[in-house]
């Protein structure tokens, strides 16, 4: 007993290995095509997804936007002078912002007044103005307007993902000639930081590595930072250049602030691609809001950089971060390991499918609460680890199933044509050899003559089980090299079985004078399936061996077919002598119970001596 437990319990174990294995794979290959950065791209777009869905927080900005648009060159004309700049810059000092950005660059004299820009950029420290300064190609960098001293000077170059979107941006970096540059957000939130009597050395922001979040081995020139756009949705409130220059401004949008200055024209050159933002001033104009890809001005990234270096600045939680990257790839391997559990355990590719669903769901809705929380965590590698790897060990799962059911069928009909032909035919000399006190001459025949037949049976095994594994269980081997077609009404098969049976040579067919015709035909009101068919003919087959071999003396033999509400009826009925059960017997008893079993039926056999033997198979329809 205990040895069996053992080989049952390994075989368990193998088997589960088998099935685990293909999960596995499929849990290393999505760790590879994240490490490969085929999945970066996804990954990008799943957290532009998830940023432009988090809700609009209750906050107050710091920075006012004044935009130069088409109307205002309409009023100032293009390019804007130099006058024209120094005026708006002279009026908006009246508001008192704490500090003012000039996202405009004019490294060249446009227009008049040069002198009066020149000498308000010179006298107003609370001024930062942008330049263009990481270039490699010396002639795509722009100067900042003369006269503005260096440390007001921030760059506004940003770095584009390879999907031609940007996501993240540079506080520091160097520039070809070795200079250290501090970006245009950068200087505009230390000022601003100053007044609070806050230094940017206490500021903690998280690195930007080659493999941060979704990258992978990413460009890090200087010192970087991702953009937190979930954090940033509240809209900003802007003024136009012309009303700046009227002096019809609400000074409320103006004390106290950061005042960034831009051009919101896609004509200028400064726009970007983003996903990740619900509105932006351009789709605001033109009312769209149907395409996920927006245009964004240079102007609303360095407010939105500014934003976020100052909450993160004042203790709050802003910066995006990001799990290690051993604990990312952790976690795409424990859901895949979650797949894999959940189709080993439900056994059921359709219920896997459904359960791997809802999860899949789960996982978004951890990633994106995650993301309105500031991090970042890679949810397509997971949901695509969780699904290979559950969908193929489901599938891997059933057809392993199907494989051994295939097994377990083979053996039953190895089993149905050895018990049937061979066994019946064996347990028929034994009885010749047990009743014969004195072997005679004729004694001797029959039972050669037997042997003979119990060799040919047991040889035509193989050629049964091969017509079965070539019809694919559409045939079904009686005896005598005899088979039926199971596609075949059931009535047409049950009276061959009926009528072969009753031919064979049986001691308990001898003396029968009475016999009941079955009327097979009352069972075609209902379809029965290829394997109820089988199931059918063998007890047929089986209740009229025994007959044969053990109703001695029997002058009736009825076969009886009734139909009552929706309960069948198939009994066979003998007036012999009766059996008592043995071994032989009880394996027929077993078979008979398998198919009662398959046809959600029942089965019964009375047997009393001298009334004779009851063998009966009720099922309903």
């Amino acid at each position: 007993m205990l040895r069996r437990l053992i080989k049952t319990l390994f075989y368990q174990r193998q088997t589960t290995w088998e099935m685990i294995i293909p999960g596995a794979l499929m849990i290393g290959l999505v760790c590879m095509l994240k490490f490969s950065s085929l999945l970066q791209t996804q990954e990008w777009r799943v957290l532009d997804a998830y940023s432009r869905r988090c809700p609009q927080q209750n906050r107050t900005r710091r920075v006012t936007l004044v935009t130069v648009d088409e109307s205002d060159y309409q009023t100032t004309g293009f390019p804007i002078s130099g006058d024209i700049l120094a005026q708006a810059l002279t009026n908006l000092q009246t508001y008192h912002p704490r500090v003012i950005g000039l996202d405009i660059f004019r490294d060249l004299p446009q227009g008049q007044g040069q002198e009066m820009l020149k000498k308000v950029l010179a006298t107003t420290p609370n001024v930062i103005a942008a330049e263009v300064a990481l270039s490699a190609e010396h002639t795509m960098n722009v100067e900042a307007p003369a006269g503005i001293p260096p440390e007001q000077v921030g760059f506004a170059d940003s770095i584009i993902d390879a999907d031609g979107k940007i996501r993240r941006i540079v506080l520091t970096a160097t520039d070809q000639a070795g200079n250290t540059k501090r970006s245009l957000a950068l200087l505009l939130a230390e000022q601003y930081l100053e007044k609070e009597n806050i230094s940017m050395d206490e500021a903690i922001f998280p690195v930007f590595s080659p493999n941060t979040g979704g990258y992978v081995r990413a460009d890090v020139e200087g010192t970087q930072m991702l953009m937190n756009f979930c954090m940033l949705q509240t809209p900003y409130e802007t003024i136009s250049l012309k009303e700046v220059l009227q002096n019809n401004v609400d000074a409320k949008k103006i004390r106290d602030r950061i005042v960034l200055i831009g051009k919101t024209v896609a004509q200028a050159k400064d726009s970007f691609i983003t996903s990740a933002v619900e509105k932006t001033l351009y789709s605001q104009r033109i009312s769209d809001r149907t395409y996920p890809t927006k245009i964004i001005y240079g102007v609303e990234i360095h407010s939105h950089a500014t934003e976020q270096i100052i909450d993160s600045a004042l203790g709050m939680r802003c910066a995006l971060e990001t799990w290690p990257e051993l604990g990312e790839y952790l976690w795409i391997v424990l859901w895949g390991a979650a797949g894999i559990s959940i189709s080993v355990r439900l056994q059921s590719p359709w219920k896997s499918v459904c359960l791997l669903i809802a999860i899949t769901f789960l996982i978004a809705l951890i990633g994106y609460g995650l993301l309105t929380q500031s991090i970042w965590i890679p949810v397509f590698p997971a949901v695509l680890a969780l699904c290979s790897a559950g969908l193929i060990t489901a599938f891997f799962d059933r057809d392993m199933r199907f494989e051994l059911n295939q097994r377990r069928l083979t053996i039953e009909r190895t089993y149905e044509a050895v018990h049937n032909g061979p066994l019946q035919r064996l347990a028929d000399i034994t009885r010749s050899i047990r009743t014969a006190p004195h072997g005679t001459k004729s004694q001797n025949e029959q039972i050669l003559n037997q042997l003979v037949q119990l060799n040919n049976d047991m040889r035509s095994i193989f050629e049964r089980m091969q017509i079965d594994t070539l019809s694919r269980s559409h045939s079904l081997y009686l005896s005598d090299r005899t088979f039926l077609n199971l596609r075949d009404s059931l009535s047409a098969l049950l009276y061959q079985v009926y009528e072969h049976t009753l031919s064979q040579q049986l001691p308990g067919f001898a003396n029968i004078q009475t016999f009941v015709t079955p009327v097979f035909e009352i069972f075609e009101s209902r379809n029965f399936s290829l394997e109820e068919k089988r199931g059918l003919c063998l007890f047929l087959q089986e209740a009229l061996l025994n007959a044969g071999k053990y109703a001695t003396n029997a002058t009736r033999l009825d076969v009886i077919c009734t139909v009552e509400g929706a309960v069948y009826r198939l009994q066979i009925i003998d007036d012999g002598a009766g059996f008592k059960h043995n071994r032989e017997n009880r394996q027929g008893t077993r078979q008979a119970l398998a198919i009662a079993k398959k046809l959600k039926g029942q089965f019964q056999r009375v047997s009393r001596p001298e009334i004779g033997t009851r063998c009966e198979l009720t099922w309903t329809k």
